[in-house]
């Protein structure tokens, strides 16, 4: 103190006098660090919790208590105020750190890498703040309540600046890492890892999207967004493009059988190789059946009523005696049991049996179909009308002709639906889909399916199979309305993306294979082993710095170099490959750089959410304390 007067010297050691004192008289006042954060913590609920336990264990008066512990959380603050801030900022903080603390033992549930917007963040810290500003508070209910406006735009300014400054912090330096990533490149991780998930990368998929393709039996060559690169591949020559030629090849003929054996199975519902097979045996069968049905009318004599309503059908329909007659000399050899006399009238020569008086039943039908589709309409009702005359009397005397002739009808209606599924394909496709919504029974409408799978499978075998599955693969065309129409609902998602499988694969085998290298193949040729994805060049293109300088960087790193024969191999065998684990491995960036780079955006996002809530809760004491008298005071007037 050389040079000091006396009165300077007086004035200096007063001064230190009372700094001792003050810090003597600070040092006095007990710590409250455990309730200041436990305030922060609980929005300011921490004194009454403690002291409504410690009145019901002690006895004495709550209220008591509580001015008791508010006193001296009170001296606390005054006495060490940066000190009784950090501890309540921490106990505000602490449970993004639980979550952070308790992550590997919940397997990562408790806390996330992702951190939340500023909106968010603001509309979260506005309800903690008004809460803590309630919970701050004294008195009764309407000083509390006026406390909470305060607490709310402090809480959500307070948390959107807190977690927004530690969040670009945390941004800042997990950009770093990357830089670093891309700085150390091709020596950081495998050459043939970094170019996968180059490649990867322009799919804009992620790792389990690629994986469930390959599973879905998609391979990654044959994804559009990268089939450029994989025919650059290709074109490079060398050991990587036999690999690419041997995967390619045979899938085109492989995914669209596994298309159509997809298909037989919801639409022929059979294991036989043709659908038009399998009908044709269940007609045959049908026929063989319906021959036993008919054979107990055989034999049986036709009575008198039935001879006489036969004579007269067949005297009102003369015509249909032809076809009776040819039928019974094809099967017979035999002439027929009747003649047809000069004035029209009927002779039989022997009595008939019930299944001839059936069988011209049967013919009359015909003979009224035939005069309908000959535009001969008044004909054609007048001949129905007698064969529904001749039928009602036959169902009347001979019971069992009826149920016989409705199995028969329905054999022969299934044969009918079974033709229209083979012409559905055909002609213009609203009529094939309204023939297709009148059936409702059940058997015809698998026939008809059956029918359409032998029109597919029929295609399938000509030269037009490509353009078929294509056709089927887009619901806009008559094939992909059809399909989609007559396929039971619940298979359509199923078939359809075994079809998407045989589309794709059939585009990437035509463009990777066929054809010579193209602008765009050799640009990814030159693109090979830098790392650079079509949006850094595009982004450089439109002049966006940041672009720019990430492919300067790459091009200019002294790391890069070509890829060898050997490590193109490898590449190739990834993209033709049908081992999901094999490719998600070589997609997952697990190296020691991402997996730092995870780490700290996993820390920012809990830090971020911790100095969130802090930002929320710390300032609601003093806005609450702000806004409660200016409320109460507008309140009173």
């Amino acid at each position: 103190m050389a040079g000091m007067t006396d009165e300077q010297r007086a004035a200096f050691e007063a001064g230190l006098e009372r700094a001792q004192g003050q810090q003597a008289a600070r040092e006095a006042v007990p710590t409250q660090r455990i309730r200041t954060a436990a305030q922060g913590l609980t929005l300011g609920f921490a004194d009454e919790i403690e002291a409504r336990a410690r009145s019901l264990t002690t006895g004495r008066p709550y209220a008591e208590i509580l001015d008791e512990i508010r006193g001296s959380v009170k001296a606390y603050q005054e006495a060490r105020p940066k000190e009784a801030l950090g501890y309540e900022v921490g106990g505000a903080a602490l449970p993004a750190i639980g979550a952070m603390v308790a992550a590997p033992f919940t397997g990562g549930a408790s806390t996330a890498a992702v951190a939340p917007t500023l909106a968010r963040m603001a509309g979260i810290g506005a309800v903690q703040g008004g809460l803590a500003a309630f919970g701050t508070g004294e008195g009764g209910a309407v000083e509390r309540l006026s406390r909470i406006p305060g607490g709310v735009t402090s809480g959500a300014a307070g948390s959107a600046i807190g977690g927004g400054l530690v969040r670009a912090a945390g941004g800042g330096l997990s950009a770093l890492t990357d830089a670093t990533r891309r700085l150390v490149g091709n020596r950081g991780s495998s050459i043939v890892e970094n170019e996968i998930q180059r490649l990867v990368k322009q799919t804009g998929r992620t790792a389990d999207e690629i994986s469930d393709d390959i599973l879905n039996g998609r391979l990654l060559a044959e994804n559009r967004s990268i089939q450029a690169a994989v025919r650059a591949y290709r074109s490079g020559g060398g050991e990587a493009s036999r690999i690419i030629e041997q995967g390619l090849q045979s899938r085109p003929d492989m995914t669209r059988g596994a298309a159509l054996d997809e298909l037989n199975k919801y639409l022929a519902d059979i294991s036989t190789p043709s659908a038009l097979q399998a009908q044709r045996r269940s007609e045959d069968v049908a026929r063989i059946a319906e021959r036993e049905a008919y054979s107990q009318f055989r034999d049986m004599p036709a009575s008198d009523e039935v001879v006489s309503a036969l004579a007269d059908t067949l005297r009102r329909v003369p015509s249909a005696a032809e076809e009776v007659g040819v039928a019974l000399r094809a099967q017979t050899g035999s002439a027929p049991f009747f003649e047809i006399l000069e004035d029209g009238s009927v002779q039989f020569t022997r009595q008939p049996t019930v299944a001839e008086a059936e069988s011209v039943r049967r013919a009359v039908g015909n003979r009224a179909a035939a005069l309908y589709k000959s535009n001969m309409g008044a004909a054609g009702e007048a001949v129905s009308e007698a064969e529904k005359g001749f039928r009602g009397l036959l169902d009347q005397v001979v019971p069992e002709l009826s149920a016989t002739r409705a199995t028969a009808a329905a054999v022969r209606s299934q044969r009918d639906a079974f033709k229209a599924g083979e012409k559905a394909l055909s002609g213009d496709v609203n009529e094939r889909m309204m023939e297709f919504a009148k059936l409702t029974d059940p058997n015809q409408i698998e026939a008809y399916r059956a029918g359409l799978m032998a029109a597919i499978q029929a295609r399938a075998a000509t030269s037009s199979r490509q353009s078929m599955i294509r056709n089927m693969a887009n619901e806009n065309t008559k094939e992909g309305r059809v399909l989609r129409e007559v396929l039971p609902q619940d298979a359509v998602e199923d078939v359809m993306r075994s079809i998407e499988t045989a589309t794709r694969s059939q585009e990437a085998s035509g463009f990777i294979l066929g054809g010579s290298a193209t602008a765009e193949t050799l640009m990814e040729q030159g693109r090979q082993g830098l790392g650079l994805s079509v949006s850094d060049i595009s982004g450089a293109l439109s002049m966006d710095p940041t672009a720019i300088t990430n492919v300067a960087s790459k091009i200019a790193n002294r790391f890069s170099r070509d890829l060898t024969d050997a490590e193109r191999a490898r590449i190739a065998r990834i993209l033709v490959s049908d081992n999901a684990d094999l490719v998600r491995r070589a997609i997952q960036d697990d190296g020691a750089l991402a997996v730092l780079r995870d780490k700290i955006e996993r820390i920012s996002a809990t830090a971020t959410r911790g100095a969130s809530r802090a930002g929320a809760v710390t300032p609601a004491q003093t806005s609450g304390d702000i806004s409660g008298p200016a409320i109460r005071g507008l309140l009173a007037q």
